[in-house]
Order: C-alpha cells, then sequence, then structure tokens
C-alpha cells in the first residue's frame, strides 16, 4: 500500500526512531505510526495481509552517537568543540554529559537540534526512497531542511547602517580576521587576515548597505554587505562580505540573509548583483548558485531584472 510522506509523518517516525524502549512501525492505511507491543497477533495478521505495515528505519543508540561525534567535529568555537569532544570520550554517562555541554550553549545547542533533525530526516528519506523504488516511482527529491521558523523565532533583521554599525562590523571582521590567522598559522595566516581585512576599508561609506542579523538580545550574528556600483555602472552592485559570527553558524543564517538581501535589492530597482571576490569561500558556493548566481570565470552574477 503506498502512502505519501508528509513533514508531519516525518516528524512521528522521528520520534518513534528514538525510543529505544518500544517497536513501532507505520500503518499506511491509518496513516500513522503504531507501537507494535501494543497489537495483538490477529491485527498484526491482518495488516500483513493488507500489506499496509511498515518497519520503520533502523536507528540504535549508535547511531545517535556517530550523530554527536560529526557535530562535535563540526562546531567552529575550539572551547565547545573541545568540551564536547572530551564529554564523548568520557565512557559512561556520554549522551548527558553531552546535553550538558550543550545546554551552557544555547546557540550551539539549537544548531546541534537543527544537524540531528537534519540527519534522521535524511534516513527517512532514503527509506521512503527504497519503498518507492519498490513501487516502481521515481525516488523523493524533497527539501526538508526547514530553518525559518527557527531564524523567525530567534533573530532580527535589520537595514545596515553605517553610523550606527560600522564599529560594530570592524568588531566582527577581526574576529573572523583572526580566525584566518589561526587557521592557517604564521606569515601566510597573518596575510590572509590583512587582505581580509582591507575589504573593510570602504573609500566611501555612501554606497556601502546591506542588512545585519541579530539574536534577539541584541548581539550580533550576521551580515551581508554590499557598494553601490553607480558612479560607473547603473542599477549594479557588488558584495562587499557576508559572514556569520562563530556561535551562530549551520543555522542558515547566511542563507537568509542572500534571500532578504536580494528581495531588497530587486525593490529598489537593482538589475545584477555581483561578486567579484575570486576568495568566495567553498561552502558558500552552493548557496549563492541556490540564490541564482551563475559562475562566470571568477565572478558570480545574479539577474535581479
Amino acid at each position: 500500500m503506498q502512502f505519501e510522506l508528509t513533514k508531519s509523518l516525518v516528524e512521528s517516525i522521528i520520534f518513534s526512531m528514538e525510543d529505544q524502549n518500544g517497536e513501532f512501525a507505520f500503518d499506511a492505511s491509518s496513516g500513522r505510526v503504531i507501537s507494535l507491543d501494543s497489537l495483538m497477533q490477529s491485527e498484526l495478521d491482518e495488516m500483513s495481509e493488507q500489506d499496509s505495515l511498515y518497519s520503520l528505519p533502523h536507528w540504535s543508540s549508535n547511531d545517535g552517537f556517530e550523530i554527536m561525534e560529526d557535530f562535535a567535529e563540526s562546531v567552529r568555537v575550539p572551547n565547545v568543540r573541545t568540551e564536547l569532544e572530551q564529554a564523548l570520550s568520557n565512557g559512561r554517562g556520554v549522551f548527558r554529559n553531552f546535553k550538558n555541554v550543550l545546554s551552557q550553549y544555547p546557540q550551539i545547542e539549537k544548531q546541534f537540534h537543527v544537524f540531528k533533525q537534519r540527519k534522521m530526516r535524511s534516513v527517512v528519506v532514503e527509506w521512503y526512497n527504497s519503498l518507492r523504488e519498490s513501487w516502481g516511482l521515481e525516488k523523493l527529491n524533497q527539501d526538508f531542511e526547514e530553518y525559518d521558523e527557527l531564524i523567525q523565532a530567534d533573530f532580527e533583521f535589520q537595514p545596515y547602517n553605517h553610523v550606527k554599525d560600522s564599529d560594530c562590523i570592524s568588531i566582527e571582521a577581526k574576529k573572523i580576521a583572526e580566525e584566518l590567522e589561526a587557521a592557517h598559522r604564521g606569515n601566510l595566516g597573518k596575510a590572509i587576515a590583512h587582505f581580509w581585512l582591507r575589504k573593510f576599508d570602504y573609500e566611501s561609506s555612501s554606497g556601502i548597505g546591506g542588512l545585519l542579523c541579530r539574536t534577539l538580545s541584541g548581539d550580533f550574528a550576521g551580515c551581508l554587505l554590499f557598494s553601490d556600483c553607480s558612479s560607473f555602472a547603473k542599477n549594479v552592485v557588488a558584495l562587499t562580505s557576508v559572514f556569520v559570527n562563530q556561535n551562530y553558524r549551520g543555522l542558515g543564517i547566511a542563507r537568509e540573509l542572500f534571500s532578504r538581501g536580494i528581495s531588497l535589492l530587486k525593490e529598489h530597482g537593482i538589475q545584477e548583483f555581483i561578486i567579484a571576490d575570486s576568495a568566495l569561500p567553498d561552502y558558500l558556493e552552493p548557496l549563492v548558485a541556490r540564490c541564482g548566481f551563475e559562475k562566470k570565470g571568477s565572478v558570480y552574477t545574479a539577474d535581479l531584472a
């Protein structure tokens, strides 16, 4: 019996996968995840005859542990990453210890929940696609990585104001420079950090615009800045910089900044958005492609007309 995989069903399946105290399955006839422990043998036989009962994707504590390991490796805040890795190496009580560390860093904790949901959703989609293949159907191509509710609930986006925001941008840019210098070490790191900071030595502040993302308590989370090119190219802007504070990465903030920034530029009649920075990080390339940018040599362009 075929069925549709909805977001609510995905959430229900994930919830049951994590329950290690019972055995569950999906009943396509009722559209519900059910506990097999509560069914009589006659009911199981009837569901089997109707071909409506499906075992859920396999999930164990080992799978949960692997997710925690993968997340700890992905954390870009050195001291938090070290604490998480130590919690996972202590032997007994690793799950509790891991959660205790996360509870001290609320934004990192939210990143973990997003990371975990994404991983588990991919397992459910893979399971569902194997069923679709057995039904003779094409594989599902849906994006279940939804950050919108998290972004709307925990962050605010405001237009960049040079008078009010330039000092904040300068401070945050220096933090990124410190990250770059630490990542590359020696004179190479110093050189990369130097050229990164040069991006913020504007000849004139009048042509700089963009968006800032802040937490509800006012802490800086990220920004997207662009330069007006009207003095030599009408209705064109160029990306000056985009970055996210390391405490808030992995929450979809960069994606939201690009989405809102493009909408803002369209409202002001901008027809072309270009990224002429050949040092665009690799991890941003898929994002700018999804936002409509095309790579032409070392330059990315997005037609907003």
